[in-house]
């Protein structure tokens, strides 16, 4: 009697547990799964296509979701169609292993898992227009693939990250502004979409501080030492410039987009510097001899300063032209001969809005030879300039006497910057071709 008993206890624990799946307490039959032949791909990239093949994905009511390991519901923009359902990983979702489940009219079922795997970078050719910029200043990150809210993280090694929300995509890549209190140092840079985020390969940003010239002092071996200071108003626009043998010193004078470098020197005439936005286009020409040679003309490839010539009939003086490379560093500068420059991993980044220092090499010559030139580099009002020093350079010393070809010398640069001193030293350029040593001594716009 006992085991009767008990068979039928276990008859109605069974009876009872098939009740419990069913969707009311009518006695209507358990839900049944609308869909057959489902196949689901055992990897996916989150940000990537998913296709789950199978019949049934257009009964009315169906929608998609796919769980986390916490039991939480992701719910997906899918496509259904007779031969399955389509949709894209939503980028809010992070690497591991999800349920897919799908629900109809309160019921649910899961269809099986996939395992989600993190996303390969989207931005192709990443790259920065400027590597070194100024707190508070803007950055334009080159490359496609960027999309509306999509963030930067900006990390440094021993400092905190700095999460920037604010940007803007354009056809040419996506820009931000930094802080205006970012600290100084090197950042990699990181895009942030949804959940997910990805180093920027090869962009390194390095945040320092507005610099200004302040002194140059050219070594010329043999020939002495030249020192040129330079001063400035509560604008941060250049006001004066003087070399200590007092053959350069002029003061500026600003009126409208014109520029006059007035001389204290009553043997030369004042210069002036047309401006075109924000680029010089004209220049009185110091070397001028008659009314046709008066102006030099400034000409642009871009961004780029590439020629400053005269357009004087019978103009004897030196007409200089410039040549940048791919990377925006300067390539050729012709003046007094062709100089070739090469950068590679030893050459350091240049400060921003200043002379650049494979002009700056040049400056003695310049000041002595081509005054308006030498002014100009130093108003900065030339567009950009390169993004690095070269760390070395080729100068025709001679030419064969045969062929009447100009062979050239190279010279090793060696640049090294600290505490806002540039030294530069130009090996044994000085003593042979007359090039300098230079030391830059920069101040910060702030100070």
């Amino acid at each position: 009697m006992k085991k009767i008993w008990l068979l039928m206890l276990m008859v109605c624990t069974v009876i009872g547990t098939f009740t419990a799946c069913s969707s009311d307490d009518d006695g209507d039959p358990t839900p049944q799964l609308p869909v057959s032949g489902v196949s689901i791909p055992a990897i996916a990239e989150v940000g990537g296509e998913v296709i789950i093949r199978g019949t049934g994905f257009t009964a009315s009511g169906i929608s998609l979701y796919l769980e986390n390991s916490s039991k939480e519901k992701t719910a997906i923009d899918a496509a259904f169609s007779n031969a399955g359902v389509t949709f894209t990983v939503p980028m809010s979702l992070v690497a591991g292993v999800y349920n897919v489940i799908l629900t109809q009219s309160g019921n649910e079922w899961t269809l099986g898992s996939i395992t989600l795997t993190d996303a390969d970078s989207p931005i192709t050719s990443p790259s920065l227009s400027n590597e070194e910029v100024s707190p508070g200043s803007e950055v334009t990150l080159g490359g496609s693939g960027y999309a509306d809210g999509d963030k930067i993280v900006l990390k440094a090694e021993g400092a905190e990250a700095i999460e920037i929300s604010e940007v803007t995509v354009t056809a040419d890549g996506l820009t931000f502004t930094l802080p205006t209190d970012c600290p100084e140092g090197e950042y990699t840079v990181n895009l942030v979409r949804g959940a997910n985020s990805w180093k920027l390969e090869n962009v390194v940003l390095k945040v320092q501080k507005a610099m200004r010239v302040k002194s140059i002092n050219m070594d010329m071996g043999e020939m002495g030492f030249l020192l040129l200071e330079l001063g400035y108003d509560a604008e941060g626009r250049l006001v004066s410039a003087t070399t200590d043998d007092k053959l350069l010193n002029r003061e500026f004078k600003y009126e409208g987009n014109t520029i006059t470098a007035i001389s204290l020197d009553d043997t030369k005439e004042n210069l002036v510097y047309t401006l075109q936005d924000g680029k010089i286009v004209k220049a009185t020409a110091a070397d001028k001899y008659d009314e046709t040679e008066e102006f030099n003309t400034w000409s642009y490839e871009g961004d780029y300063l590439s020629s400053v010539t005269n357009p004087g009939d019978f103009y004897e003086g030196m007409n200089l032209t410039f040549a940048y490379n791919a990377d925006g560093n300067l390539e050729d500068f012709n003046f007094v001969g062709d100089v070739h420059y090469t950068y590679g991993e030893t050459s350091i980044l240049t400060v921003p809005n200043t002379i650049d220092p494979a002009i700056a090499i040049h400056l003695p010559n310049l000041i002595y030879s081509k005054e308006d030139a030498s002014l100009a580099f130093l108003l900065n009002k030339i567009g950009k300039i390169s993004k690095k020093i070269p760390d070395s350079f080729q100068f025709p010393v001679s030419q064969d006497e045969t062929t009447g070809e100009l062979i050239y010398q190279t010279y090793t640069v060696t640049a090294v910057m600290n505490n806002n001193v540039l030294s530069i030293d130009c090996g044994n350029a000085a003593a042979e071709i007359g090039i300098p040593n230079l030391s830059i001594t920069y101040e910060n716009i702030d100070d």
